[in-house]
C-alpha cells in the first residue's frame, strides 16, 4: 500500500525540514501547497518532494483540500508543517502500510510540545483528530466553516493510532503573536459568515474566562512558567478573535448609517 503526505505552508523555513523528514520516512510521496512564502522554506520543501506547488489562499480548508485532491494515492496523511512523527508513529504507520488498512480512516493523537523540548511534558494538552484517511471514501472539504477535520461518512469505521504527533506549534513569542494575529483573522471571518454578533460584554468576560480554562483545567499550571506563557498567548489569540468580530460589527454599522 502506497501513501501520499500532504502539507499546506508559507513561511516556514525554521520548522518544515524537521517535519517533512519524519513524514519521509513513512511517505511515497510527499505534496507542499505554498501560500506565497517569501524565506527559504521551498528550498526547504524541495529538499524533499518534486510536488511543491504555489496556491492562493482562501481559506484553511481550502488551501488543505486543494493539496489532498494532488495526491496520488488512495490513502493520505494531512500533516501541518509544526507537526512532528513521533519514532514510535513512524514505526505503526509502516506497519499499517505493510498490513494494508483495517479501517477507513485513523484519528492519530497530536500532543502540544513546549518550546526547546524534545519530548511531551507530563500532561501536556492533546487532541485525537483523524489525519490518516482513504480519500476515496473520507475528505477533507473545501468549506471554510469545516475547521480543516477531515469529513468522515457515518458507516466507515474510524481506527486508533498509538503513537503521538509532536506538535511544536510555538517557537518564540514573536512568532506566535504573528501566527495567532493571522489565525485570529480567519477565524473572525467564520464567524462573520455565521452571522454570529458578540456583545461588548464578551470583550470584558472573554480574557480572564479563557486564561482560567487554559491555565488551570486544561493543566498549563503544570509547566510552570512556560505554561503560563502559552496560557498568555492562547488567551489573547482567543480574545482577538472575539474583539475583531466586534469591531467588523461596529465598521457594519457605521457603514450602514453612512449609507442612509
Amino acid at each position: 500500500m502506497k501513501l501520499s503526505c500532504y502539507l499546506i505552508v508559507k513561511n516556514e523555513e525554521n520548522r518544515l525540514e524537521r517535519t517533512l523528514r519524519a513524514a519521509a520516512k513513512v511517505a511515497d510521496e510527499i505534496v507542499v501547497v505554498d501560500s506565497g512564502s517569501t524565506d527559504g522554506t521551498l528550498d526547504i520543501a524541495r529538499k524533499f518532494t518534486g510536488k511543491v506547488v504555489f496556491h492562493e489562499w482562501k481559506s484553511y480548508c481550502d488551501q488543505k483540500h486543494y493539496a489532498e485532491t494532488l495526491c496520488s494515492n488512495d490513502w493520505v496523511l494531512m500533516l501541518d508543517a509544526d507537526e512532528v512523527l513521533s519514532e514510535p508513529l513512524v514505526d505503526e504507520i509502516n506497519a499499517f502500510k505493510a498490513a494494508g488498512p483495517k479501517a477507513g480512516a485513523y484519528n492519530l493523537r497530536i500532543v502540544n510540545m513546549y518550546p526547546f523540548d524534545d519530548k511531551p511534558q507530563l500532561f501536556s494538552k492533546s487532541f485525537n483528530v483523524v489525519r490518516l484517511y482513504d480519500k476515496t471514501r473520507c475528505t477533507l472539504p473545501p468549506d471554510k466553516q469545516n475547521k480543516d477535520r477531515v469529513f468522515v461518512p457515518k458507516g466507515v469505521k474510524i481506527g486508533q493510532m498509538k503513537g503521538k504527533v509532536l506538535h511544536y506549534s510555538l517557537l518564540s513569542l514573536e512568532q506566535a503573536v504573528a501566527k495567532y494575529n493571522e489565525h485570529s483573522s480567519e477565524l473572525m471571518r467564520m464567524m462573520r459568515q455565521k452571522g454570529r454578533r458578540v456583545s461588548a460584554l464578551r470583550l470584558y468576560v472573554e480574557w480572564p474566562l479563557r486564561f482560567v480554562r487554559y491555565f488551570f483545567f486544561q493543566g498549563y499550571f503544570l509547566a510552570g512558567t512556560r505554561g503560563f506563557m502559552q496560557a498568555v498567548v492562547l488567551t489573547t489569540f482567543r480574545w482577538l478573535k472575539v474583539a475583531k468580530a466586534y469591531e467588523a460589527q461596529l465598521a457594519e454599522e457605521a457603514e450602514k448609517k453612512r449609507k442612509r
